[in-house]
């Protein structure tokens, strides 16, 4: 996706710029006013107005991120847990509340001062995708054939009597570049295709009478020859690997089973002699429900003679989103026992098979 459409991801989908650009940067707006007014504020002593506005923004940066810092904890250990520790004392969870403000305040340092340098100097993932980037790539991209040479703008002029581009170096597109970049310099791996300039540069294109387009969404070899997008072999070969990944996934999500099973000999157990002369060996579960409904689960012996008996339980209902846990006796006639023999057990949910699992069992010399 990225060899064909470039760093769409970073500009519009990026965790980073969504909660930059559409929480973080309106509530600066809001409290603050425009950036002309932010650059007063701050060079202004520090007085009664810039105290509130200073010390509400900061709060409710540390505030928001502490709240986005909990939704990422409840993709962790699930909601109702979340809601579980938030209701209960606070003195029960010291170290998980300190470890989450400190997580909190890591995420408003990011946010309230280092913000755009995440893309420049720590992500990785931008990095890789500016590795990807071809001349047929679509960027932001100046079109430099059409704007040089650059010069200002004035009223009623001829500009290609002036030999001017339409470029009027009015420098509004690096204005307001949130990573603060010059995109007539051409592609440049802090530029996270925003497009940010764009929407600028064809306002000032409109007041002007020129036509929009200065800036846009386009390939190198699209600037300099006109050419429009092209199907190269590197594309088609990336198309093909990404084509195999998304299968692979839904494949995998469609197929995944609600129940998960983990059973193991419990470790250093020998076999017990029954009473009838059978044999029993010592096994623990544990069983979980990834469905959003209750589900019963059965045991079965599939490979040979005999029956598995569950400690404590009869039958194992297990509560959706959780797991329950137990040990039960496999026991297995005398003429199938031998000093090690493999067994199968099933794992059966409304009588159709889950899965199995292959263990081993363990007899007299």
């Amino acid at each position: 996706f990225t060899v064909v459409f470039g760093r769409l991801w970073c500009g519009w989908a990026c965790p980073q710029t969504i909660f930059m650009e559409f929480i973080y940067r309106d509530l600066e707006f809001l409290i603050e006013g425009t950036p002309a007014q932010q650059k007063k504020l701050s060079a202004q002593v520090w007085n009664t107005e810039k105290i509130i506005k200073r010390g509400g923004k900061n709060f409710l940066f540390y505030l928001i991120a502490f709240g986005i810092s909990n939704v990422f904890l409840s993709y962790i250990i699930g909601s109702d847990q979340l809601l579980k520790i938030i209701t209960d004392d606070p003195t029960n969870h010291i170290a998980g509340l300190s470890t989450m403000l400190i997580f909190s305040a890591v995420f408003y340092f990011v946010f309230a001062f280092f913000r755009e340098q995440v893309c420049s100097l720590v992500c990785p993932y931008g990095r890789l995708q500016g590795v990807l980037l071809d001349s047929n790539t679509i960027v932001v991209a100046y079109d430099y054939k059409r704007g040089e040479p650059r010069g200002p703008y004035r009223a009623n002029e001829n500009r290609a009597e002036a030999t001017k581009g339409d470029c009027i170096s009015c420098t509004r597109c690096v204005q307001v570049c949130p990573t603060g970049i010059d995109v007539r310099n051409g592609t440049q791996l802090e530029c996270i295709n925003c497009s940010a300039c764009i929407d600028e540069c064809d306002s000032v294109m409109t007041s002007i009478g020129k036509p929009k387009g200065l800036i846009r969404y386009d390939s190198e070899n699209g600037i300099a020859a006109g050419s429009k997008l092209k199907i190269t072999p590197r594309n088609l070969a990336y198309t093909v690997v990404l084509g195999v990944l998304i299968t692979v996934f839904l494949t995998l999500l469609l197929t995944k089973s609600d129940i998960d099973a983990v059973i193991l000999r419990t470790y250093n157990t020998i076999y017990q002699e029954q009473p009838n002369g059978r044999y029993s060996n010592m096994y623990n579960y544990k069983i979980f429900n990834k469905s959003n409904q209750d589900l019963p689960v059965d045991l079965k012996l599939l490979s040979h003679k005999g029956e598995i008996q569950l400690v404590g339980n009869n039958k194992l209902l297990i509560p959706k989103q959780d797991f329950r846990e137990g040990v039960i006796f496999v026991i297995l006639d005398k003429e199938s026992v031998k000093p090690e023999v493999d067994i199968v057990i099933g794992v059966y949910s409304q009588g159709k098979l889950i899965e199995k699992s292959k263990l081993t069992f363990l007899g007299p010399k």
